[in-house]
């Protein structure tokens, strides 16, 4: 199971995060018992991700910010979402490789209650093939985490 924090750990764990986005589940996207559908978890992680590196400001130009493609997700559900119910997810990267990168992430709701976990490996792509990060993107990403990534 995947565990991103030790036990008792949580609000250390979320103080972590310093970028969120809000978003608020929509009647399609809800499952026949009036829960936000589990299929539905994977693209608002996806939203919080692109969003991320959006706030990041890629010094590169491209039809998406720090364009990527997801090589592997691993979500941990925890608690149901509900229709129209005020949801942030908080996004963070946690390790940068040459041409890819791992981050962490966390669907909360009220209170910061947690309701889904997540780990995901990207990798850098132009469409066709995998490239590595550009040294000024690499830049970019430390300086919006605030953190050195030259040895992950």
């Amino acid at each position: 199971m995947l565990e991103l924090f030790e036990p008792g750990n949580e609000a250390a764990w979320l103080a972590s995060f310093h970028f969120g986005v809000e978003l608020r589940p929509r009647y399609c996207e809800l499952d026949g018992l009036g829960h936000v559908s589990n299929t539905v978890y994977p693209a608002y992680l996806e939203f919080g991700r692109l969003q991320y590196f959006i706030a990041a400001r890629d010094p590169e130009t491209g039809p998406f910010a720090f364009a990527h493609v997801t090589a592997e997700l691993t979500l941990r559900y925890v608690a149901a979402c509900f229709y129209d119910e005020p949801l942030i997810v908080r996004s963070k990267l946690v390790g940068l490789g040459r041409s890819s990168a791992t981050m962490e992430q966390a669907m909360l709701g009220a209170g910061n209650s947690i309701r889904a976990l997540s780990r995901v490996a990207i990798v850098r792509s132009n469409g066709e093939k995998t490239e590595p990060w550009t040294a000024a993107q690499r830049v970019a990403l430390q300086a919006f985490e605030g953190r050195d990534f030259s040895h992950s």
